[in-house]
């Protein structure tokens, strides 16, 4: 007897290839027969009739391991179709987290807007303590990375110099005891701190590590506007001369108008890389604005500074100038921020969906003094969301075939604000890009969302509906599926999903989760 059977779907499989149709039986968490017609006793039938059948879909960029131990079901990645997510992006994971600089390494966690989390069970001082101490049983399917940024705090603390033959070594040991426990990779996160202080050797140095275990690098690059081109160059040169699999983060051209098209220079750049020996991938989150933290826009010399010493100078009159002033680096105060959203504040939630201009004036003081105070108010765990991108950019970079869908958002418990991508993004690429804009066909972005980062991240029977595979489904309406969550209501569900299955389950229906955590952590396959 059958667990499930799905009949009469259109089957788009995940491999790009036109649809079938046909059904599908489930057995036991895996798909256990495809064919025109299946006969046979079964527990649950689904009458798919109008409906599309899928792989379900992976975030190839995810930062949901910051709140998976307070939110375990993750319901908002399985409402919008995900069924695995891969997490410890931008630099950034939760371990490993070391005695001699436990405070730094909790304030990277606070503004990451997860305060309190490394109060919680697990034991962070490795990663692979970290990795078998988690609880077993999730939403969604979770994998890891470990971040570069994460294990320089661990060694460095916000110490800004190069790091020593031994401090390097040290950071090494850290690499390889995740890559042995089963982590896909490590990330980098070149704008955080302490990450930015990191140079090209240490990060190549790093990366023949993780080679050794085949696995990959994503980069957040150190810049993604003015100097992204640069940023492209010094990916390339890790992932050449470490010879690791390397997937730039959420790449955009981002900062205004004089920084837009240059994804033109920077997809030939990774092409020609490719052709050249390496193997290089990009993810994409599907929307012109992108989000962060709001500490972001401190300038780094004053972000290392402990925090009774970076909150002083806020709360003085001439230190708020003085970190104020270096914010606007000899600008107008009006003609800062002027794309620049505060996306969620604890402690003025008033300002929370507001342009920082509208924040400024409503909170009587300049653009760049109002963020400070905000910050201050927030214990750093404000959100931004910046407009910096265009249209025009974004639906390039959709058509490159070698991208990815991540959603790379920022959200926690009791958020005010938050970027709509990490509750939307899924269905914003197959209801505005696909249906609407024609930027791709609905196949071809069904294979972005699956069989390619199952590939590129080693996730075994992952990302194509295969007999044998296991039964992560999502059945769709390609004709509804669409992201009702905005900027304003950004946690809105969306419409379009009857069902998402985790391991043969039906978990989602009609966009709702249900509660059961059939997901599992997942390790490197490679």
């Amino acid at each position: 007897m059958y667990d499930c059977v799905i009949k009469n779907a259109k089957i788009v499989d995940g491999s790009g290839m036109p649809y079938y149709r046909g059904d599908v039986a489930l057995k036991d968490g895996k798909i256990e027969k495809i064919a025109p017609f299946i006969s046979g006793e079964a527990l649950n039938t689904i009458d798919a009739a109008g409906l599309t059948l899928t792989p379900g879909f992976v975030d190839s960029h995810s930062h949901d391991d910051f709140i998976m131990e307070t939110v375990p079901s993750l319901y908002h990645k399985l409402e919008q179709g995900v069924t695995t997510e891969i997490t410890g992006m931008c630099g950034h994971s939760m371990a490993p987290l070391s005695k001699e600089f436990e405070v730094e390494g909790g304030r990277v966690y606070d503004t990451l807007c997860a305060k309190g989390v490394v109060k919680t069970q697990t034991t962070r001082s490795d990663f692979s303590t970290y990795l078998r101490e988690l609880p077993d049983a999730y939403g969604p399917n979770v994998a890891f990375h470990i971040g570069h940024g994460t294990v320089r705090c661990a060694v460095m603390g916000f110490d800004s110099g190069k790091a020593s033959p031994e401090q390097l070594e040290k950071m090494k040991a850290y690499v390889r005891d995740a890559m042995e426990a089963g982590a896909l990779g490590i990330s980098f996160g070149l704008i955080y701190n302490p990450g930015v202080f990191g140079d090209t050797e240490e990060c190549i140095e790093l990366c023949k590590v993780v080679a050794e275990y085949g696995g990959d690098m994503t980069i957040h690059m150190r810049n993604e506007g003015r100097r992204l081109i640069q940023g492209v160059e010094e990916a390339i040169k890790i992932a050449r001369e470490s010879g690791v699999r390397c997937v730039i983060s959420h790449h955009k051209c981002s900062g205004g108008p004089d920084n837009w098209h240059q994804c033109r220079k920077t997809i030939e750049m990774i092409e020609q890389a490719n052709r050249d020996g390496c193997t290089i991938f990009v993810d994409q989150y599907p929307y012109i604005a992108s989000s962060t933290g709001l500490n972001s826009e401190i300038p780094k010399e004053y972000l290392t500074l402990p925090k009774d010493k970076l909150y002083a100078m806020i709360s003085s009159p001439e230190g708020l100038k003085e970190i104020a002033d270096a914010m606007r680096a000899g600008r107008k105060d009006e003609e800062c921020y002027t794309r620049l959203m505060i996306g969620g504040s604890l402690k003025y939630p008033q300002y929370s969906g507001k342009m920082v201009a509208e924040a400024a004036s409503m909170h009587g003081k300049g653009r760049a003094e109002t963020i400070l105070e905000v910050l201050m108010a927030d214990d750093l765990a404000s959100t931004e969301i910046s407009f910096g991108m265009c249209e025009e950019d974004v639906e390039y970079i959709m058509s490159y075939p070698r991208t990815m869908v991540g959603t790379d958002g920022l959200w926690y418990p009791g958020s005010l604000g938050a970027h709509p991508r990490a509750f939307a993004s899924f269905p914003r690429v197959l209801g505005y890009y696909v249906r609407q804009r024609g930027v791709m066909s609905f196949e071809e972005a069904i294979r972005r969302m699956t069989s390619m980062p199952a590939a590129v991240y080693g996730l075994k029977n992952k990302g194509l509906i295969r007999e044998g595979y296991d039964a992560d489904l999502c059945l769709v309406d390609p004709d509804v599926i669409v992201d009702d969550a905005d900027f304003v209501n950004w946690n809105k569900r969306c419409p379009g999903l009857k069902h998402v299955f985790v391991a043969g389950q039906p978990v989602v229906t009609d966009s709702v989760h249900d509660g059961r955590l059939l997901g599992r952590k997942l390790y490197r396959n490679w």
